[in-house]
């Protein structure tokens, strides 16, 4: 697997949209209900791209098969350092391990971003135990459950927040 940053192809933008629409339909892993166009998913990555954050790609025999990415955590200015990310991966390909070397990669990225101090998972649903494990060890904390925090298809879901600080060691 190799990670792709930047220049991304329309192939690509639209394999990754399609990874990233499947989880929106079906899982509480992402609080979206709608899927997105490939219009608002472009002004995503631009959004995430004019805030100097990671975008990823991860690919796999020039095929995309996993995506991450960076934003900010809250908008107030006091949350500056801390960045919540996202990872996806192709649906076809979960329980290979993929997710958890995304997830390393987006780290090391991270680590080199000097205004990211703290990432922040927040994860969809008490039962997303491949995300609370691949968190754990990659070295994020549990730090709390807000209970039933999101409404998807008619059903509340609790949100999980797991937190990693990059500038200790």
């Amino acid at each position: 697997m190799r990670v792709k940053k930047n220049n991304f192809t329309e192939n690509e933008i639209s394999k990754a949209l399609k990874i990233y629409n499947y989880f929106i339909e079906n899982s509480f892993s992402n609080f979206e209900e709608k899927k997105l166009s490939k219009l608002k998913f472009n002004l995503l990555l631009k959004k995430i791209k004019k805030n100097k954050l990671p975008f990823i790609l991860a690919i796999e025999e020039n095929e995309v098969i996993g995506l991450a990415f960076v934003n900010k955590f809250r908008e107030k200015s006091g949350y500056r350092f801390s960045y919540e990310h996202s990872i996806y991966v192709d649906p076809d390909l979960i329980n290979n391990g993929y997710g958890n070397k995304i997830l390393k990669e987006l780290v090391k990225i991270c680590k080199k971003i000097s205004k990211i101090k703290n990432l922040i998972a927040v994860i969809g649903g008490k039962n997303n135990f491949a995300s609370i494990k691949i968190h754990k060890n990659n070295g994020f904390q549990y730090i709390g459950t807000i209970k039933k925090a999101g409404f998807k298809k008619n059903k509340w879901v609790d949100s999980i927040y797991m937190q990693k600080r990059l500038w200790e060691k």
